[in-house]
């Protein structure tokens, strides 16, 4: 566990464009080698960020729930839960997004945005969570490590057309995590 303090932020109009910031940010750490480098230069700009910050605004009452990681009163992560997005796992909730920057991995602060994501997904009615991983990410091995099932894996089109190979984890969410 993290001694550092921190705060899970819900994220609202006030805070969204530390969202889009560390989103950008954690995606150019994490992705460095398994996208492409011109898709990480390009969603690291000013006007990308300025047109994720739109689009999360416009989109911030979907049917997704996001939250800022905060530590020591810096934005070091970031967490989305929302209905799955893979029609054969209609009765799934799905952990779609949790990023930690470069400097707050290996602390702990993964798995307490994991113990998050199950926490309102359960509390939104799910029993079941599922989370897509790009095959190359090394952060397979905390999904597994944190008890995910592989279960499938599915194509992924980037906005620039990259094609990408996601594994997906399944969890029960009574007994993740525990």
């Amino acid at each position: 566990m993290n001694r550092n303090k921190y705060i899970i932020e819900n994220v609202n109009s006030e805070n969204i464009e530390y969202y889009a910031k560390v989103n950008a940010l954690a995606w150019i750490q994490s992705y460095k080698g398994i996208v492409n480098d011109e898709f990480l230069e390009l969603i690291n700009t000013e006007e990308e960020i300025q047109k994720a910050i739109t689009n999360l605004k416009n989109n911030l009452h979907d049917n997704s729930k996001r939250f800022l990681l905060k530590v020591d009163n810096q934005y070091v992560g970031i967490l989305r839960i929302r209905k799955t997005k893979y029609d054969k796992y209609s009765d799934y909730g799905e952990l779609g997004a949790l990023y930690l920057l470069d400097s707050a991995k290996g602390k702990g602060l993964g798995k307490i945005l994991f113990r998050k994501a199950i926490e309102e997904l359960n509390q939104l009615g799910y029993q079941k969570m599922i989370i897509g991983c790009l095959t190359k990410n090394p952060a397979n091995e905390f999904y597994k490590h944190l008890g995910g099932k592989l279960i499938d894996t599915s194509p992924l089109t980037l906005p620039n057309g990259q094609k990408l190979v996601e594994n997906l984890y399944s969890y029960n969410i009574t007994n993740a995590c525990n």
